[in-house]
């Protein structure tokens, strides 16, 4: 019996997906970076928020078919070099993101642009959970009995169940149980944050992974702070005549002619004065150790 090692597909693609390929096609020849995003786990309404404030930046989000952006991405390979390495990463559920802004700043507008959505039972809270005191607008009945599981107070008044205090329900970490989920979602909170995660991002022909990208601004700016550190540094040791250092250098050089002058004893102004409290002190120091080695001297 043969075995089939690979399909290889023979007739053509439906006119809908050679469409949706020469859309991806045309996107990736216009935006010049590209980020692939793992979607896993995101609710439709979230990814529609993402959208809109990508789309705020001058960038577009769009939810991709593996198989038909791996298409597009062989039909302009040879246009943009280095886009073929995003196919390897073609798995699961995935969108891309077009952008011309500098994609290091996507990214880090990424990581902190959070989506929210419904909590589900198994979920980790991703921060601490609170029901809010007031009305909840829910009529007294069988509900009652997931507050009072939950241990949460409550009163009945004007016909509606209040929460009597701000509750917390779960902490940063917990496991949301069914009876939470159920709750939460039945009053409209939407607890769970979220980020879109980068898989990885087309850069200058190469496909980084964000994992060598990811740092925080103030290390950006520890950095920034180092490097001209050094840099002036290396210009006053070089004695570089640049802008920066010039009045550094200029002291430094009459600091280091005024230690020459005195150490030679050479009378010029500014240095007269130094040298001759020097010699002074010199000659102290020289009379104290002879008067303690022979008294009569004194």
């Amino acid at each position: 019996m043969s075995r089939v090692v690979g399909y290889v597909r023979t007739r053509p693609y439906p006119e809908r997906k050679v469409k949706r390929i020469e859309e991806y096609a045309s996107l990736l020849k216009r935006y010049k970076y590209v980020l692939l995003v793992d979607i896993v786990g995101v609710p439709a309404p979230a990814l529609h928020e993402a959208r809109r404030a990508l789309r705020e930046r001058g960038a577009v989000l769009k939810v991709i078919k593996n198989t038909l952006f791996a298409k597009a991405l062989e039909k302009v390979a040879d246009e943009k070099p280095g886009l073929l390495a995003l196919k390897e990463k073609l798995k699961g559920q995935n969108a891309a993101i077009f952008t011309d802004e500098n994609p290091f700043s996507t990214l880090l507008f990424l990581r902190r642009y959070k989506v929210s959505r419904e909590a589900r039972p198994g979920d980790k809270a991703t921060s601490d959970i609170v029901i809010p005191s007031g009305n909840t607008g829910f009529a007294p009945g069988p509900i009652i009995s997931l507050f009072n599981k939950l241990r949460i107070p409550i009163r009945i008044q004007e016909g509606s169940i209040w929460v009597a205090s701000d509750t917390v329900v779960a902490r940063k970490g917990d496991t949301i149980s069914p009876e939470l989920a159920e709750l939460l979602n039945k009053m409209g909170l939407k607890p769970i944050e979220m980020s879109l995660q980068v898989k990885v991002l087309l850069v200058d022909g190469r496909a980084v992974e964000p994992e060598e990208v990811e740092v925080e601004p103030e290390a950006y700016e520890e950095m920034v702070a180092e490097a001209h550190s050094r840099a002036v540094n290396l210009a006053l040791n070089a004695c570089l005549p640049v802008r920066e250092v010039a009045d550094l250098l200029v002291a430094k050089a009459h600091f280091e002619a005024m230690a020459l002058a005195v150490s030679a004893a050479i009378p010029v102004p500014g240095a007269l004065e130094a040298a001759l409290a020097r010699a002074s002190a010199e000659a102290r120091a020289l009379y104290e150790l002879v008067k303690s080695q022979s008294p009569e001297f004194g």
